[in-house]
């Protein structure tokens, strides 16, 4: 009997096990601009230090963790170490939460607590995190391996590599871990729960708290002190034969560490001049361009590094907005004609994105832009209606102005300002960070090259956002996602001849961070500076010896 159509019997038969070979999802990334600061300039400007890896006295606990893992020749295996990392985090996380001082400090695993600590006890056991090593993977297991303090699981130590990781035999190494121990060693918890799977009574908790929250290192000069020497410090320039990385290895830390202290150093002058640093990220970026006058040439040095990262943000604010934009523009103009587009069409689309604001006609010179770039000569107003002179306003300014607009126009102005500002500069630090590139996209300095290269043809406006469309737009987010396949992360892409675009997330997407909390936390923690509120930062006499000493 022949089944009625529409019916199940009716419909073509498939096996149910095939599933979708592409996996939809936005990408983070999609112009390859954030790994230039996360892979590329971070490492070089503050080695050893992650975004997350904010709070120091997490490097003392973590030492103290590993030693006492040895210590007690607990099994040798990853997965029991990282059960023992986790379980140990949730318990400090829960001392942090029910601190007596009341410091409001956020621990490793403060959303899996939850409200957890707001009971009255006895408390659950339970993990941090789900990463296999906890906050210590996550945050600080790097940092400890690049400031010489651990040696990683692999690691050659005699004739056979290590299963997990270790604390190295150095003095840096055990002042961490023995500094802890000696703040904790008095509590019922060290002595008995830490050992247990029980239940913790609050008591036994808050005791713990007492003398175990982040809070407490600047109250603790001998653990303070050994913080700042696994940062700022390092072993005796000698070969181990016992250090994967081979000889060279003790000369590479003490490299990071000059990196690290003259970035501190300079972040510290910062500081002093402007008290809003700590606390506000924009005061932050705009002191890393405008910042004090060197005061030798390390100093020099560093800054000129940390002000080419500011102009590698501004950069990819600028681009951003041409991205944004022309994404919108393409589905438009692409759902209107019901197709992909022609390259004429591209070239069309890009080329009429002028409309602002601030708007100008399609052949409008570029050239005639630039030359307005004059103290009150060209303003663009904000998303508020106030006019920005944008001859004098701080280049920070100038990059939440194109991020707050999302134009390309606006995204033109902010670049032509960039390569007003930077025209002919060519300190050593500036120089060294300009030129680093990733793999997918230029270096700021090519990029302000190409600007120069390019007004130099007398182009139109049109014309100059269809060079931003067609050489670092198009060409490079087609790499990128057909890099991340199966995983499809395609906003537009080239189909028989037409470029077709998806609606598949066409929003800005963000900067890379640059250390503004780990900088600010790390040196409050070490008691390099002081104050509750902005207007009251200034550094501490360590503070101020410390920029001294390592900037002159």
């Amino acid at each position: 009997m022949t089944a009625a159509p529409g019916t199940v019997a009716d419909e073509v038969p498939a096996p149910r096990w095939i599933a979708a070979s592409l996996r939809e999802n936005e990408g983070r990334d999609p112009l390859g601009l954030q790994t230039t600061t996360q892979d590329r300039l971070m490492p070089l400007l503050l080695p050893g230090i992650l975004e997350l890896s904010r709070r120091a006295r997490y490097f003392l606990f973590h030492a103290f963790l590993l030693n006492e893992y040895k210590v007690r020749r607990l099994p040798a295996d990853g997965k029991s170490l990282a059960t023992f990392i986790r379980r140990r985090e949730w318990e400090l996380g829960l001392a942090v939460q029910r601190c007596p001082y009341g410091c409001g400090s956020s621990p490793v695993g403060a959303r899996r607590l939850g409200d957890v600590a707001e009971g009255t006890g006895p408390f659950p056991r339970g993990e941090s995190v789900e990463s296999s090593l906890g906050g210590y993977g996550l945050y600080y297991r790097s940092p400890l391996i690049e400031l010489g303090i651990v040696a990683r699981a692999g690691t050659m130590l005699g004739d056979e590599p290590i299963p997990i990781d270790v604390l190295r035999p150095t003095e840096r190494a055990g002042r961490l871990a023995s500094t802890f121990r000696s703040a904790v060693e008095g509590t019922e918890y060290y002595q008995r729960f830490m050992w247990t799977s029980e239940p913790v009574p609050a008591a036994v908790i808050d005791e713990y708290a007492g003398v175990a929250c982040l809070c407490r290192l600047r109250e603790r000069p001998d653990e303070r002190d050994a913080v700042h020497d696994a940062i700022f410090g390092s072993d005796p320039p000698v070969a181990r034969e016992d250090d994967e990385s081979g000889p060279g290895a003790s000369a590479t830390l003490n490299a990071g560490a000059v990196q690290r202290r003259r970035s501190v150093g300079h972040y510290l002058s910062l500081v002093a001049a402007d008290p809003n640093v700590p606390w506000s990220g924009r005061a932050y970026r705009d002191a890393l361009w405008s910042y004090p006058d060197p005061r030798s040439d390390g100093h020099a040095l560093v800054a000129g590094q940390w002000a080419a990262l500011i102009a590698k943000d501004v950069w990819q604010e600028v681009i951003c907005s041409v991205w944004s934009q022309f994404c919108r523009a393409g589905l438009a103009r692409s759902r209107d004609l019901g197709r992909g587009l022609t390259h004429a069409e591209v070239r069309e689309v890009a080329s009429n994105m002028v409309g602002g604001p601030p708007a100008w006609a399609s052949g409008y010179p570029t050239a005639a832009i630039a030359a307005a770039l004059e103290p009150a000569a060209l303003t663009v107003p904000d998303w508020d209606g106030e006019d920005i002179d944008v001859a004098t306003a701080s280049l920070d300014t100038l990059r939440w102005l194109t991020a707050g607009l999302d134009t390309a126009t606006s995204a033109v102005v902010v670049l032509l300002e960039l390569a007003r500002r930077t025209k002919g500069r060519s300190d050593p630090g500036w120089v060294k960070a300009s030129r680093v590139r990733s793999a997918w996209q230029p270096s700021v300095a090519e990029v302000l090259a190409a600007v120069g290269e390019h007004l130099d043809g007398q182009p139109s406006l049109g014309e100059t956002l269809w060079w931003l469309v067609s050489r670092f737009v198009v060409p490079v987010h087609e790499r990128i996602a057909y890099s991340k396949l199966p995983d499809f992360t395609f906003r537009f892409r080239w189909e028989e001849g037409l470029l077709r675009f998806y609606d598949h997330g066409i929003e800005r997407f963000p900067l890379a961070a640059i250390r503004a909390d780990p900088l600010s936390w790390l040196t409050w923690d070490l008691g390099l500076w002081e104050g509750d509120e902005p207007s009251e930062s200034r550094l501490t006499d360590r503070g101020v010896a410390f920029a001294t000493e390592v900037l002159g």
